[in-house]
């Protein structure tokens, strides 16, 4: 039973009360030991003092007991440990202005049982249980008045039973609940045996830490603390703007709810490996992906979060029911979006330096840094991260199975909160979180993500944060059937679909329609009736294609009579007579002598997005694609409208391109990219050096037999026939970080970022985000549309306005291409 007033004084007041207890202490002296408080102790009491009713610091535990209980036996061993621990025996009272701990010299207490056999007939377990284990965690414990533990037994059967165990944060941490049923498990199983107690002597109790730890937190130890932690923080960490369902200012309580998850065991030893590679602990890698999921859903680059530690560094400690855990402010900058190993090494050295640093309190941190402070929010961080490494630990006596039950309080602290721990050799995660703040399908949806996080660092480690997938599986299966959808609206949806003529005199000859009703580009154009001769039919409505082409960007010339090169020539020509006859980007095979081969690239790989020669002085208006064998699967030409991609820019990176523009680089060495000789077609230098001056190139010759040249070109240009303004670039072929992340890896080993054989910048030299160059790709991918080849098909784009690519494929394929009515920045030719 807790220590009371004489009944006298019943009608008194609290205040008045505590006033006269106080007095009534001092008094004692000799047989009530007082104690200053812990710093950590110190910051719950004043919160106390503001909120006497708040309930967000219980700590509410279940253990469930199977076997024949002894009920005598339980509450000897729990009044054992009240004897044992001084802590479990101390109130908290004002004496002479300070607030003291005060501890009583013996204190029992009795166990109450609450049968629920009856109750159990008609409801389910679990939530009765739950019941009464959040009434117990919501009521609230008057610190005056001691023991601030709570004990009731729930009989679910007559060998069931459960233990409810309610304790206030300022006597006890998570680690202390563990403590507490090791000894009531050893203590009981003594007991019950009819022996003494086997446990040791405890060497100190909780009041002495509080002496010892104030006068350690003095001079010298409490100023390099707190000069590591001001130069960590600063003056105040920024806020992290993680987005909420309901506004900060709507969140008056503590109200929570809990969501838990598990990460199965495979892929969790996965993570170990990477943690082995690192030199990393599993909570930094954990923490390290935590931060990864808030970058990517704030865009913020300097992120704070919160941790528990257990703060037993000292062995005397570690067999103590008391207040010793601390949190510590993690602040992390993810600045230029970098690689999630490369972050790992960054969470790394900030952890290692608070651990060094933990023993300065995280209210005395508060009290010197003196940050704004906000109702109802906790102050330099508002996210808290832990992995709890000290579970409820499971025992057995000789006549009961003692395990933990997951209870939820729907209490929370902070405004999130992410636990994880392991279990059964996977991870089992709890997000816990301020149900005024957060919805509940939120907090599954954030929870999913992290799962595909953790998959995708275990997939590829070496990519950049901001492409690590983050995606839901329902997202991704979304994804997935669109892309499927896109790429099946071939030739499939075109023969559902019912011709539409055109509208002057060639009706009778060919017929026009779409592959994808939902996109307008390509436009294709079928023979009518059979023999049509393309090359006759192109000559006599040539202002009709052109017409078609600056409208739709793409035009699929399918099922004509084109069997050769040659005639895929001739389809050129009737459109532009002047093909051009001299390629240098990529040594490509001359079919004919203005026809050339496809790229050469690995057919595994795909070619990204690019505008043709847009990184070049000189670039075609027109470009064809002929196909005179398709692949067996895959090898599509996706083609994007990139004056949608220019209007969905945003538009501040719009003005940025438009102003700056892109500089191209390239390094030309041997065995690397297209050798200087082959792509200038000369031995000579002084040609080269003739070229670049002319093309308005600059040069550099570095080494005996490399040269660099650098590109100035726009990124933003208006179509000259329509005025229409498009993204006009090749940013995917060029920037480092479109590589594959091995290639990427190797490369930079070797070459600074401007001795890469290519790559790409802003036009004042400056780099351009890799963050960036992702939601351009992203963009892309969005607008594409792409189409099975079929043998005979030719495809003509307008190079100003569509982009094109190339998907990997299988089997043999051959595609070859012409160019015509070449191009200068502001000039035609």
């Amino acid at each position: 039973m807790t220590q009371q007033l004489p009944q006298e004084i019943a009608h008194l007041s609290e205040a008045e009360k505590r006033a006269l207890l106080a007095k009534l202490l001092e008094k004692k002296g000799k047989s009530v030991k007082t104690f200053p408080l812990s710093f950590a102790q110190q910051r719950l009491w004043f919160l106390y003092q503001m909120e006497p009713e708040d309930c967000a610091y219980n700590i509410p535990v279940a253990v469930r007991l199977t076997g024949s209980l002894q009920v005598k036996v339980l509450e000897q061993s729990v009044n054992a440990v009240i004897a044992r621990h001084e802590t479990l025996r101390t109130s908290f009272n004002t004496i002479k202005g300070e607030p003291k701990q005060v501890v009583a010299p013996k204190l029992t207490l009795s166990i109450p049982i609450i049968d629920l056999q009856t109750q159990l007939q008609t409801e389910a377990e679990a939530t009765v249980v739950n019941q009464f284990a959040r009434e117990e965690a919501q009521t609230p414990f008057n610190l005056s008045q001691a023991p601030l533990l709570r004990v009731k037994l729930l009989r679910i059967h007559e060998r069931e039973h459960i233990v409810l165990l309610t304790m206030h944060h300022i006597v006890s941490d998570g680690w202390s609940m563990g403590v507490l049923v090791r000894e009531l498990a050893t203590l009981y199983e003594a007991f019950s045996r009819g022996k003494p107690s086997p446990l040791p002597e405890l060497p100190i109790q909780y009041g002495d830490y509080s002496v010892w730890q104030r006068d350690y937190l003095q001079g010298e130890v409490l100023d390099s603390l707190l000069s590591y932690w001001k130069r960590q923080l600063g003056s105040s960490p920024p806020v992290l703007p993680l987005p909420t369902d309901h506004p900060l200012a709507e969140a008056k309580t503590t109200q929570g709810g809990t969501l838990s998850f598990e990460f199965p065991a495979e892929p969790l030893q996965q993570l170990k490996q990477l943690c082995q590679e690192e030199g990393v602990t599993l909570f930094m890698l954990l923490l390290a992906a935590f931060k990864t999921l808030l970058c990517r859903y704030t865009d913020a680059e300097d992120i704070t979060v919160g941790t528990d530690v257990a703060n037993r560094n000292r062995a005397e400690t570690e067999a103590l029911i008391g207040f010793f855990v601390n949190i510590l402010v993690l602040r992390t900058d993810l600045l230029e979006n970098p690689t999630f190993r490369e972050l790992l090494q960054r969470v790394r050295k900030v952890s290692l330096g608070a651990y060094a640093h933990q023993d300065l309190p995280f209210g005395k941190l508060v009290e010197e840094l003196k940050p704004e402070r906000k109702a109802g929010q906790t102050p330099l961080f508002q996210v808290l991260f832990v992995l709890q490494n000290t579970p409820l630990p499971e025992f057995q006596t000789s006549d009961l199975e003692i395990g933990g039950i997951a209870i939820n309080d729907q209490t929370s602290k902070f405004n999130l909160g992410f636990f994880l721990g392991e279990r059964d050799g996977g991870l089992l995660g709890t997000w816990r979180y301020r149900s005024e703040l957060f919805n509940q399908q939120t907090i599954e949806e954030m929870s999913t993500r992290f799962t595909a996080l953790l998959n995708s660092i275990i997939a590829n480690p070496d990519i950049r944060l901001k492409q690590l997938n983050i995606q839901t599986p329902a997202e991704q299966e979304q994804k997935m059937k669109q892309q499927q959808k896109r790429k099946a609206s071939g030739f499939k949806s075109f023969k559902k679909i019912k011709p539409k003529a055109v509208n002057v005199n060639q009706t009778s000859l060919v017929k026009t329609d779409y592959l994808d009703t939902n996109n307008l580009l390509p436009l294709v154009i079928q023979p009518a009736v059979s023999d049509i001769d393309l090359v006759s039919w192109l000559q006599q409505y040539l202002d009709y294609i052109e017409t078609e082409l600056l409208k739709h960007g793409g035009i699929l010339f399918r099922g004509f009579n084109v069997p050769t090169a040659s005639d895929f020539q001739a389809v050129a020509e009737a459109i532009c007579p002047q093909l051009f006859d001299e390629y240098n980007d990529l040594p490509r095979e001359g079919v004919t002598n203005k026809v050339y081969g496809a790229t050469p690239y690995p057919a595994d790989r795909p070619i990204l997005f690019h505008s043709e020669s847009s990184h070049m002085h000189r670039f075609p208006q027109k470009i064809w694609f002929f196909c005179l064998k398709a692949a067996q699967s895959g090898g599509e030409t996706p083609i994007v409208d990139c004056r949608k991609i220019y209007q969905r820019l945003d538009p501040k990176l719009r003005e940025k391109f438009a102003e700056k523009k892109l500089m191209y680089v390239r390094n030309y060495t041997q065995d690397l990219d297209v050798p200087w000789q082959e792509f200038f077609h000369t031995n000579d230098k002084a040609e080269v050096e003739a070229f670049c001056q002319q093309a308005g190139m600059q040069w550099e010759w570095k080494g005996e037999n490399t040269l660099r040249t650098s590109q100035i070109s726009p990124a933003i240009i208006e179509h000259p026939k329509t005025g229409e303004k498009s993204f006009f670039n090749q940013i995917q072929l060029h920037h480092v970080s479109c590589l594959d992340a091995e290639v990427k890896a190797s490369l930079l080993s070797l070459f600074s970022p401007t001795d890469l054989p290519r790559n790409v910048f802003y036009g004042d030299g400056t780099p351009i985000e890799d963050e960036v160059v992702q939601e351009i790709q992203q963009l892309y991918q969005e607008e594409e549309c792409a189409f099975p080849w079929q043998e005979g098909d030719v495809l003509m784009l307008d190079n100003l306005s569509t982009a094109h690519g190339r998907n990997p494929y299988v089997g043999e394929r051959k595609t070859v291409v012409a160019m015509g009515e070449m191009m200068s920045f502001g000039n035609r030719e």
